[in-house]
């Protein structure tokens, strides 16, 4: 046992040594992924039935394996579809009933009637003159392996599907969505239904007519979600329906002419958290430079109580945080950091010639701050930094900003 720990360990440092960062421990058919420098040494118990890697103590019989590469995505029973620039092929395995395609160039067409099998799709390949349309009725999952694709009319994906809908990133693979400019899609990547996303790789969008992403019922960002990243969006670089929640992974947003993120409430008043903002971990980053727009917008109550957030606004009259509803701010789920500067002047309609000031955040109805960190910058023109047209609740954390509120209680 005491060998086979130290080859172990020495085959651990061999990795280390040649840049591997991370081990992945299999156990029926899923992986966990460990960072290399938290599992040098793997101590089994005394009678060798149970082994702790990574602080984590597994019982030696249920793992599979233990491997140092990114997994590679297993394809089989999966409908694929590959881009090969200005051409495009889909496979359906036999397995899979209820698909149907068309093919034109690199611009592909599915529809599927099945509605008892949960079917799952990979798209991967590159083309500069291609798209991607889906039609169902049934819950189902997308792969994004390593695709590149640019759509030269309308949306780079286009998901008409009413129910939710996992667009998974597999590990180590970088995918990137721009759709045609001048069209009259809603996105890049639009999504009818709910869009979950998740999968530790990369996806990095550029929306040329609209917004870079969008869903017309709720967007979800898991703990597993690596990088999401907004080039440049006419208009928002996030909008969704319903509600928006930030579980974890990493947003950066920038060179939009809209919101960063928008949360609006449907036409639904049933919906569950209709409008809402829920942040519980994660990083993100938003630039903001668009005059009159707000980094973080929702039309009802938005609840931050994890995460790293960091906005910077310099367009006139735009808002770092803008939310028509409740502010909450805690760190019931990880450590919350909020950091903004507010560096725009004053903003001036120009139909109806009203004026508003650029605000780091700037909340309708109460803001209650209860643990966390809150830091305000704001060196603009006229420029304020928190602003609370109801009641400021200060019962915890440290807010560095100056505040504006119409009452104050602890």
């Amino acid at each position: 046992m005491r060998k086979y720990i130290l080859t172990l360990t020495l085959l651990l440092s061999v990795l280390q040594l040649s840049a591997q960062q991370h081990m992945y421990l299999w156990r029926n058919g899923d992986y966990t992924k460990i960072p290399l420098n938290t599992s040098a040494e793997m101590p089994f118990s005394a009678a060798g039935t149970r082994v702790t890697i990574g602080g984590t103590t597994y019982y030696a019989s249920t793992i599979d394996s233990l491997t140092f590469t990114a997994p590679v995505l297993d394809t089989t029973d999966k409908v694929v579809i590959r881009y090969n620039g200005n051409n495009a092929t889909v496979s359906v395995p036999s397995s899979v009933s209820g698909v149907t395609y068309s093919v034109s160039g690199a611009h592909v067409a599915l529809t599927s009637t099945n509605v008892t099998d949960e079917l799952e799709y990979v798209l991967e390949g590159k083309s500069s003159a291609g798209s991607f349309t889906y039609t169902g009725s049934y819950k189902c999952k997308f792969y994004l392996n390593s695709l590149d694709l640019t759509s030269n009319q309308g949306a780079a994906i286009d998901l008409q599907c009413g129910k939710r809908i996992e667009l998974i990133l597999p590990e180590g693979t970088q995918n990137t969505l721009c759709d045609a400019p001048g069209g009259t899609q809603k996105a890049a990547l639009y999504c009818k239904g709910h869009l979950e996303i998740e999968g530790a790789g990369s996806l990095t969008l550029t929306g040329r007519t609209k917004h870079a992403l969008s869903s017309k019922e709720y967007l979800q960002l898991k703990r597993t979600t690596g990088a999401v990243t907004v080039l440049a969006a006419e208009s928002d670089g996030f909008h969704c329906g319903q509600y928006f929640q930030m579980n974890g992974g990493t947003v950066d947003i920038a060179n939009v002419k809209g919101d960063g993120i928008q949360a609006e409430i449907t036409n639904d008043p049933l919906d569950e958290k209709n409008g809402q903002m829920i942040i519980k971990g994660g990083q993100l980053n938003l630039d903001i430079a668009a005059a009159d727009v707000k980094g973080l917008k929702c039309d009802n109550d938005l609840t931050i109580s994890g995460g790293r957030i960091t906005i910077a606004v310099s367009g006139a009259g735009s808002k770092g945080i803008g939310t028509d509803g409740n502010m909450v701010v805690d760190e019931t789920d990880n450590p919350t950091d909020i950091n903004i500067t507010a560096t725009g002047g004053v903003y001036t309609d120009p139909i109806y010639w009203t004026t508003s000031k650029c605000m780091g955040i700037k909340v309708d109805l109460n803001l209650t701050v209860s643990a966390g960190r809150i830091t305000v910058v704001n060196t603009g023109e006229k420029s304020k930094g928190i602003k609370v047209d109801g009641t400021y609740y200060a019962r915890g954390g440290t807010v560095n900003a100056t505040i504006e509120a119409a009452s104050t209680s602890n």
